[in-house]
């Protein structure tokens, strides 16, 4: 029950109470007022106040009772007294000898006749409104009665057209006696509708509202027949519309309120000690605080229960203060989730918070249910985790489409918000030359319920265009599509290894029909020959075509050892000097075009397979032969440093664009800007890439388009690097690679690489680093690589998944790495950083001095 209930309830009580006392004080008055002389003025005035008075507190009642009122005949008559009271106020003011209302004439009889005919026909008019079905439009109705009634007012003072109905000497008029015989006869009409729709009405009301009929039809008797407005009749006839009004007033508090608040506190006392016993009997937990987040009801001893381990009410509604606090100030409900118990005892409940009342003005109270989830959370937390530990894709979808659960592989994939990872809507992801393919795809899965099967390109976190197979299956649950589980399987290593076979394959074709068709010419001519140092020049160049279909064959034959695994080496000691020496004297035998040079070096003795190396120092001078058609110089060099030997070959060719150079060492991979242009399977760099890594080498290559490119190998002496010359506290480090030490006036490590890195001297800095970084509990790195070469790839796996999230832990927040000026070097750092988690705030610098101003401004 609201607070506008409550009072209102209170109020009527008093006015009922009143009204009783009023009555019996007005009887009294007004039989000593009639015992005086010339009274009679005064006694009406009296009458009709009380009339009045009573009249605005039916309304006041029927009015404030419209939303519960359901009946409806009450409704429509209870409203109306507003304006019979109004109309009866006129009456009393117009009265003969009040000289209130300046009107000639006897005006107080015309009102008194249009009221009393209104409210006859608003008696009988409320019967139409019993069982119907709509609800009562109160301010439609509202409306009638204003219009009704200022027409009355209007007809009577302004207008003066309505009939005449007291002539002085004469008495009424033939009209007031025919309208009060028809006021009657709509009286009985009620009476008698009344009748036969009493089960309508309560028993009480049904008696309250016959007696006020028939007290009105009593006194429009009395007014029918009356001579003169002081004369006795007219005395009874107010007093039967004083008990009249008394009685339609009992029954619109006796069936707005008295009957139906009594049964409502029955039902709710009952319904009170019934919804206790289900509470405490649910499963559920219940709780109930008041407006100072106090709890003043629980349905459990929540201390015993084995999984509130330690716990009590109050601890419980610490955890949900600021849930409880949100509830109560925006005033709407709230739902959560809620972890309890030991470590490995874990409970999972949800809970919602409902307001009890939305009414500012009272007291508020907010109802928390917390319910046990832990079993489907578990599940749910299992099933998860599975989907986790799959390299794909998962998705659900609802029946309609819509995606509602992605594993953490899109999340990674996309860099998504976990707890909104469609945002923009998943077909952003796809390539725009995919998506309406797709998009006509899932359209038609949704429409006939089939399974979903397509290939397209997905964006990736990184920007990268990704093929993957997307498929998703219907779950039909009762003849209808349930939901959607769906997956995406990246095929882009398989599209894009399919699409290299099938240019290798063309390519291979051509790269052996052009020798076999020399040869084949060739043994043509040679047999039709008869001038022998003709035949000597045919067979060299078969010589030479055989040569190349050979170099092909082994070359195919090298991919195939290397896929399986079976690629073997035989190692010993040579003399590296001789080999370069001997590759380029061959290579001079059969080119002319170009002036091959070797510059020559302190003899260097290495431990590899004499074979490989010579396999691979040929390739690359092929290739800067081969693909430098407008130059004629090709320079091989080589040095010893940090324990190593590295080996250059340079050319003034085509030179090759940066975003290509990590990719020439992949398998049947060919630059764009020389792969129309010149022959070759692209097998070449992919074999000696193998054969370096087989000897722990690393490579490189610096080019510039149209400068030329300079391919750089370095084969190390032994199997590992040995650290020399190390010197280490707490807070520095210091060896021929690597300087570590603490800038306490800037607040960051400055660290700085030098020389050729490999994975042993990157694992072995990395590791220095974080013993410093914990030690100075510093939060910064200055990261300086500028004095970086060569090529570091083999440990850019490392650097990315285990070191960065170890230097994470120890406290790092930014990192500012400075480029080498080696690109492979560049790629290796960045690809670190790809393959990390994403949680280190790494930047990355060409100049040393906007490094140092980022770091200042975090």
């Amino acid at each position: 029950m609201s607070l506008d209930q409550y009072i209102l309830r209170h109020f009527t009580s008093f006015l009922d109470r009143y009204y009783r006392t009023a009555f019996g004080i007005s009887c009294l008055v007004l039989i000593f007022v009639y015992s005086k002389k010339h009274g009679y003025m005064l006694f009406h005035t009296l009458v009709e106040l009380f009339s009045i008075v009573i009249a605005f507190a039916v309304f006041i009642v029927a009015w404030n009772s419209r939303k519960m009122q359901d009946n409806k005949y009450l409704h429509v008559v209870g409203i109306a007294y507003l304006f019979i009271g109004a109309l009866d106020l006129l009456h009393t003011l117009s009265f003969h000898g009040m000289n209130m209302l300046p009107v000639p004439g006897y005006p107080a009889n015309q009102f008194w006749v249009a009221t009393r005919g209104m409210e006859a026909m608003i008696f009988l008019g409320g019967f139409l409104m019993i069982g119907r079905k709509r609800k009562i439009n109160t301010e439609l109705l509202f409306l009638l009665y204003f219009v009704v009634s200022v027409l009355i007012t209007a007809s009577i003072l302004v207008w003066q057209v309505f009939p005449v109905c007291f002539i002085p000497g004469k008495g009424q008029t033939l009209f007031k006696v025919v309208g009060e015989y028809l006021i009657i006869l709509l009286l009985l009409v009620s009476l008698i509708l009344l009748h036969k729709k009493r089960a309508n009405f309560e028993q009480r009301t049904y008696q309250l509202l016959a007696g006020s009929i028939i007290f009105a039809i009593l006194s429009e008797s009395c007014f029918a027949t009356y001579t003169s407005n002081f004369g006795p009749l007219n005395e009874w006839g107010h007093y039967g519309k004083l008990v009249s009004f008394f009685l339609i007033y009992k029954a619109n508090v006796q069936m707005a309120f008295e009957k139906p608040m009594a049964s409502i506190f029955r039902e709710l006392k009952a319904s009170e000690t019934e919804y206790k016993t289900l509470a405490e009997s649910l499963p559920d937990i219940i709780m109930r605080f008041d407006e100072e987040l106090n709890c003043i009801y629980t349905n459990q001893d929540i201390s015993k229960l084995p999984q509130f381990a330690d716990f009590d009410a109050l601890a419980l509604s610490k955890r949900i203060r600021s849930e409880l606090e949100q509830a109560l100030r925006e005033r709407k409900n709230i739902a959560g989730e809620l972890e309890v118990g030991m470590q490995h005892s874990r409970y999972y409940y949800s809970f919602q918070i409902i307001p009890e009342r939305f009414d500012k003005a009272a007291e508020s109270r907010l109802l928390v249910i917390f319910r046990d989830i832990t079993i489907s959370r578990k599940e749910k937390l299992r099933l998860s985790s599975l989907l986790d530990t799959l390299p794909q894709q998962v998705w659900t979808a609802t029946a309609d489409g819509k995606i509602d659960y992605v594993n953490g592989v899109v999340i990674r994939d996309f860099a998504l918000d976990p707890d909104a990872p469609f945002g923009p809507g998943w077909q952003s992801y796809i390539h725009p030359e995919d998506l309406k393919e797709s998009t006509e795809a899932w359209k038609y899965s949704l429409s006939s319920g089939s399974e979903y099967h397509v290939q397209f390109r997905l964006k990736m976190a990184d920007g990268r265009y990704l093929w993957h197979l997307g498929r998703a299956v219907p779950i039909i649950e009762n003849g209808k599509v349930a939901l959607w589980i769906g997956s995406n399987t990246n095929i882009d290593l398989q599209k894009k290894g399919q699409e290299q076979r099938d240019e290798f394959i063309s390519v291979a074709s051509h790269e052996l029909k052009t020798p076999l068709t020399s040869i084949k010419a060739f043994n043509q001519l040679l047999a039709r020959a008869g001038d022998l140092e003709k035949a000597k020049s045919y067979l060299q160049k078969v010589d030479v075509a055989t040569a190349k279909l050979e170099r092909l064959i082994n070359d195919l034959l090298d991919v195939s050892k290397i896929n399986a695994g079976k690629l073997q080496f035989n190692k010993s000691v040579f003399s590296l000097n001789e080999l370069l020496q001997e590759c380029c004297d061959n290579l001079q035998l059969s080119v002319n075009s170009h002036q091959i040079i070797l510059n020559e070096n302190e003899g260097v003795n290495i431990y590899a397979d004499r074979f490989r190396m010579e396999q691979v120092i040929t390739n690359l001078l092929s290739n800067a032969v081969k693909y430098s058609p407008n130059a004629n110089l090709v320079q091989v060099s080589f040095k010893v440093e940090q324990e190593g030997v590295i080996i250059s070959v340079a050319d003034q060719g085509i030179g090759i664009d940066s975003g290509e150079l990590e990719k020439l060492f992949d398998r049947y991979y060919r630059s764009d800007n020389a792969a129309e242009r010149f022959g070759g399977l692209g097998l070449g760099l992919f074999i000696s890439s193998e054969i370096i890594k087989a000897h722990q080498g690393t490579f490189w290559i610096e080019s510039e388009l149209g400068v030329g490119t300079t391919v750089y190998i370095r084969i190390p002496f032994g199997e590992t690097l040995l650290v020399k010359n190390a010197v280490a506290d707490q807070l520095t480090y210091h060896d021929e690679y690597l300087s570590i030490h603490c800038n306490d006036e800037k607040g960051w490590l400055e660290v700085n690489w030098t020389g050729y890195q490999n994975f042993e001297s990157v694992q072995n800095g990395g590791l220095q680093m974080l013993d410093v970084l914990r030690s100075s509990g510093l939060k910064q790195v200055l990261n300086d690589n500028r004095e970086v070469l060569g090529n570091w790839s083999e440990a850019s796996d490392w650097a990315g998944k285990v070191w960065f999230p170890m230097m994470i832990e120890a406290g790092l927040k930014d990192f500012a790495w400075v480029f080498s000026p080696s690109i492979f070097a560049q790629l290796a750092a960045q690809k670190s950083v790809d393959v990390s988690d994403g949680k280190a705030n790494v930047r990355f610098f060409h100049s040393i001095e906007e490094a140092k101003c980022w770091l200042e401004s975090n």
